[in-house]
């Protein structure tokens, strides 16, 4: 008998196994699925979706076997692992390398074997799908295309648990974030009460002034104080070394002329846009972190970073009297993602694959190309092509995000009638909504003018919006659409617009978002409670989608709603049209 080989890279395949934290728990329907769905479809008595440890083979899904786990050292798995191919043993007497092995000679009596490697998402081999039978027989290359494409499906589900701790990751991020907002904040408070010290007691100024110059030098964050008119007053040293100045030679001067500032695309920003003198003349505090639009600072050598700022008005006796700036170079912040869209756009490229492959295979399948399948069968099959429908969907919305936030996605205008374009939506969505029994109501404005949209684009806005109020709208619901212009100076769902604008209008009668909720709606990954208490599927994605493409092309969308009772959706769109990249340059 030959043991299973220790490829040359076994350390650094352990630890992308071990970092999966798939081994020794316990058993998952979406991975017991699959291995149900091999037994059947190739009438044999065990299937085994197998991850090879140091000294073991540990079964994350088996059908067939009571044990969960063998010695790597018999296992054929452990051969199968370094396969380049499907690895195949039509009779294992007739080989030599397992005729006398100890689950050949004995128990379980394996006569035939076939096993496909399963690869992570970093590339190493981290375990094999397999199936196996206590009678020898052929494999067929229609046979080895199923069990590759069964496989695949194995290791899109895996290779899923990468997508979760991005995204855990991502949660922990954003409440780093929040931690940042609440001390910003409390630093407020704090910088008013010490004007509110300095007014009563006058006769301890410098003491007072010592202690403060103190504190801020000591801040890790850089902070800038100026006065009502943005001169400079207080400079930290963190500060300094991130703007590349010294605080004798800037203290006095006015700040937009001693350092520039410029957007992602390198246009600087007007003096009635930063922070500081929107802080100063809005009286209200300002703030910008690596979600939204990022601010460049660029030092006297031409180098530039971005930063995350917040400015907070100071004001004494009802009148402002000056600013604080607070900020940081999030350049690594930046970096990360940015690498985190990218590694999404790749592995979705690269799980699209497999799944269109399954797609194809099953409908053969089930349209009896390959042959004539029993109704348990068939059964068993469509379980697969809707699990994988579902893979697909997933897929394609990941691309969708990582285009967006990457600015790669196309925007091509062409003049189009909205109104028209929305009505042939909801007649696409029929089947839909009537399958659920909904009334539809649909007001269109007559005498439209034609706008110039992306009209992929405004589908993939109000196909989300649709589909949402159809899913989230209990049977026999209301809802109302509506499309109409909004002129200049008008009020649209509690909102002044600043131009004129095709407007559409989504109301339901559905489940609403809870009230405490409402402010993360169009954040990534985001579902509400209440829906995902009623239903478990959806990404979190749609809405963050749809605001990021309206962002990008000019338009708006925000919304009313409350729980149990319905929401109302707006999206305007500029009169003039959307907005290619092309204009926003």
């Amino acid at each position: 008998m030959k043991s299973a080989p220790i490829p040359k890279n076994e350390k650094e395949r352990l630890i992308s196994l071990h970092t999966l934290g798939l081994l020794d728990t316990k058993p998952e329907e979406r991975f017991d699925r699959i291995t149900r769905t091999a037994t059947k479809v190739f009438n044999v008595s065990i299937s085994t979706l197998t991850l090879i440890d140091e000294k073991r083979e540990w079964f994350k899904s088996v059908c067939g076997l009571d044990q969960r786990e063998g010695d790597r050292a018999i296992s054929f798995c452990g051969h199968a692992l370094l396969s380049h191919k499907i690895f195949i043993i039509s009779d294992t007497k007739k080989d030599k390398r397992f005729s006398d092995n100890p689950m050949v000679t004995g128990k379980p009596y394996i006569r035939f074997y076939a096993g496909v490697p399963i690869i992570n998402a970093d590339g190493q081999r981290i375990g094999v799908f397999c199936i196996k039978d206590t009678k020898p027989r052929p494999f067929s290359k229609s046979d080895e295309e199923i069990l590759k494409n069964l496989s695949a499906w194995a290791e899109l589900e895996i290779n899923s648990r990468n997508l979760s701790l991005a995204l855990s990751e991502g949660r922990k991020y954003q409440t780093q974030l929040k931690a940042q907002a609440q001390k910003l904040g409390n630093f407020r408070v704090a910088s008013q009460n010490v004007l509110e010290d300095l007014e009563i007691e006058k006769s301890k100024v410098d003491i007072a002034k010592a202690r403060e110059e103190a504190i801020l030098l000591s801040i890790g964050d850089g902070l800038l104080a100026t006065d009502e008119k943005g001169n400079i007053i207080f400079i930290n040293k963190t500060a300094e070394k991130l703007l590349g100045i010294k605080n004798k030679e800037v203290v006095g001067k006015f700040l937009s002329k001693v350092v520039s500032m410029e957007d992602e695309k390198g246009i600087l920003i007007p003096l009635a846009k930063r922070p500081v003198n929107m802080a100063l003349v809005n009286t209200t505090t300002t703030t910008t972190t690596t979600a939204g639009p990022s601010y460049y600072y660029i030092r006297k050598d031409k180098t530039k970073f971005p930063a995350a700022i917040m400015v907070t008005p100071i004001i004494l006796d009802k009148k402002v009297i000056g600013a604080i700036e607070v900020l940081r170079d999030i350049t690594k912040e930046k970096e990360i993602d940015k690498a985190k869209s990218e590694f999404i756009s790749l592995a979705s490229h690269q799980l699209k694959t497999p799944p269109t492959a399954v797609k194809i295979l099953t409908e053969r399948i089930l349209a009896g190309e390959l042959g004539k399948i029993t109704e348990k069968q068939r059964e068993y099959i469509s379980d697969v092509r809707s699990s994988n429908q579902r893979m697909i969907d997933i897929v394609n919305t990941l691309l969708d995000v990582s285009h967006i936030e990457l600015g790669t996605f196309t925007i091509e205008l062409k003049e189009k009638d909205i109104c028209a374009v929305l009505k042939n939506m909801l007649h696409e969505l029929k089947p839909v909504s009537a399958k659920k029994q909904l009334m539809i109501k649909e007001v269109y404005q007559k005498n439209r003018k034609m706008i110039l949209i992306s009209e992929p684009l405004f589908r993939m806005i109000i196909n989300n919006l649709l589909v949402n109020a159809i899913n989230y709208t209990e049977d026999r619901g209301n809802i109302k659409v509506e499309c109409c212009e909004i002129n200049k100076g008008q009020i649209l769902g509690g909102k002044f617009l600043n131009e004129n604008s095709v407007a559409v209008i989504i109301t339901d009668t559905g489940y609403g978002i809870p009230e405490d909720q409402q402010g993360k709606l169009f954040t990534k990954f985001f579902r509400a409670d209440n829906v995902r208490q009623k239903q478990t599927d959806g990404t979190g994605l749609g809405l963050y989608i749809v605001k990021s493409i309206l962002d990008n092309t000019g338009g708006s969308i925000w919304f009313s709603s409350k729980e149990n009772k319905g929401s109302t959706f707006y999206v305007t769109i500029p009169i003039t049209g959307m907005r290619s990249k092309k204009d926003k340059n």
